[in-house]
């Protein structure tokens, strides 16, 4: 869930429980105010009977079938029904009126079954009429909260409406404050999502609010000091491979100036053993056998050591060449494993060393990486010259493998760092997609000329 529907949701929380707990309050106080208006309506009608009626007898004539008590002038008690029923029980007269029925039609049925729940049960009040001692029927007083719940659910829906304008308002204001103070942190997240790609020019704008200020300015001074940091380490990759190439260079000098010229001269007296053993030693002829065949299989070793090193076939064959005899080469040394490469540098013009031997090392590392760890049965190389505009141009290069794979969130062996910084150094991009027992792919560009 995010930040800002959570605070959006918490509010209106606090908020619903605030007006269910006023509604509860103004619920209990309405229920409390109609009983105090119907026990004083109640004691003033006791009190007008017992003035008027039982104590005035003369005044009063109850013999006729009319209304001689004049019920209907009490209509403005309308918390009471006071009703007048003769001794046979037949009602002869009421205060109530129809104006009093379309009060109380004011208020829902459910509304008013609700009150009466919550509400104390009513105690009618019965008191008969004698006239002369002769006794004439009984007053009946009911108390009738159902005017008052008319006026309070008047009140109530009045109240209801307010509210549910207060609460849409409420929401409105918080959702557009709760927006505005946390839009910076999209910029924020944008920030971060564009330095995890790697770009090390991403800079946050300066943000409003005084905390949200200090995260820009640091995360700004932190870009800086990781762009300067990376910057340092690619300077001291290229001295590192700089370095790396010129001890290649001098190791391969020292293979073909000593062990080349020795092994040159054993192969060459092993030739004239051999010739003397087959006249004058045949006992020695096996071991003389064996030593030129030796010598002669140092011979060829070191030669491969020598191309690897100097990557003298740079030089005498072109970068296509170079790379065709690599992968030939490779293949002969592990028939086991299916290689299918295609090479097409077709209009590649001439390029500078360093990324002629920085595509050289990548397909030799790719292969390494294979050999040693891949366990793959099926490998597939491409390599493409690509010119996308007349500024822009590049190699571009897929390797992929069958084998079992590995976890990218593991930390790079030296094999891949070196790759990485290679390519680093010529500005150039590696994509690496690779799951358990799932094979690895590399997508490789290494621009021919660098973007300004």
């Amino acid at each position: 869930m995010s930040l800002k529907l959570r605070l959006i949701l918490i509010i209106n929380a606090v908020l619903l429980l605030i007006l269910i707990l006023g509604g509860i309050l103004a619920i209990d106080t309405a229920k409390k105010n109609v009983r105090a208006e119907v026990a004083s309506a109640e004691k003033l009608a006791l009190y007008l009977f017992d003035i008027g009626v039982l104590n005035n007898p003369k005044y009063y004539s109850i013999e006729s079938e009319f209304k001689p008590l004049n019920l209907q002038s009490l209509v403005h008690m309308r918390h009471l029904k006071i009703e007048f029923f003769n001794l046979e029980g037949k009602l002869v007269d009421s205060n109530v009126s129809e104006t009093h029925t379309k009060a109380i039609d004011q208020a829902p049925n459910w509304f008013v079954n609700f009150m009466g729940l919550i509400s104390e049960p009513w105690q009618l009040q019965r008191l008969p009429v004698e006239i002369l001692g002769q006794a004439k029927g009984a007053i009946v007083i009911t108390p009738d909260p159902s005017y008052e719940f008319g006026e309070i659910w008047n009140q109530f829906a009045g109240i209801f409406y307010l509210a549910c304008a207060f609460f849409i308002l409420t929401n409105i204001l918080v959702a557009w404050i709760v927006f505005r103070a946390l839009s910076p942190v999209e910029f924020i997240l944008k920030a971060l999502t564009e330095l995890e790609a790697g770009n090390l020019k991403v800079k946050m704008p300066n943000l409003k609010t005084s905390e949200l200020s200090a995260i820009s300015v640091k995360f700004n001074n932190m870009v800086k000091t990781l762009s300067s940091s990376i910057e340092q380490n690619h300077q001291l990759s290229r001295k590192l491979i700089r370095i790396q190439e010129e001890e290649r260079k001098s190791l391969a000098r020292d293979l073909h100036d000593e062990f080349g010229q020795s092994l040159t001269a054993i192969h060459a007296d092993a030739a004239v053993l051999k010739a003397l053993a087959n006249k004058e030693y045949p006992k020695i002829k096996p071991s003389v056998n064996a030593i030129s065949d030796l010598s002669k299989h140092l011979m060829n070793l070191v030669g491969g050591m020598l191309n690897s090193l100097k990557l003298g076939v740079l030089h005498e064959l072109g970068l296509e060449e170079a790379l065709k005899d690599l992968l030939n080469t490779w293949q002969l040394r592990y028939p086991k494993i299916n290689l299918h490469y295609q090479i097409n540098l077709k209009g590649l013009p001439k390029i500078n060393e360093t990324i002629s031997i920085t595509s050289y090392r990548i397909i030799q590392e790719c292969l390494t990486n294979i050999t040693r760890h891949a366990k793959a049965k099926n490998v597939e190389i491409h390599i493409n010259y690509v010119k996308k505009n007349k500024s822009i141009a590049m190699i571009d290069i897929e390797v992929i493998d069958d084998g079992v794979g590995f976890n990218k969130s593991h930390r790079d062996g030296f094999g891949l760092s070196g790759m990485r910084e290679r390519i680093n150094e010529i500005d150039g991009k590696i994509i690496i997609m690779s799951e358990q027992n799932q094979g690895v792919q590399f997508n490789i560009q290494l621009p021919i000329t660098r973007k300004k």
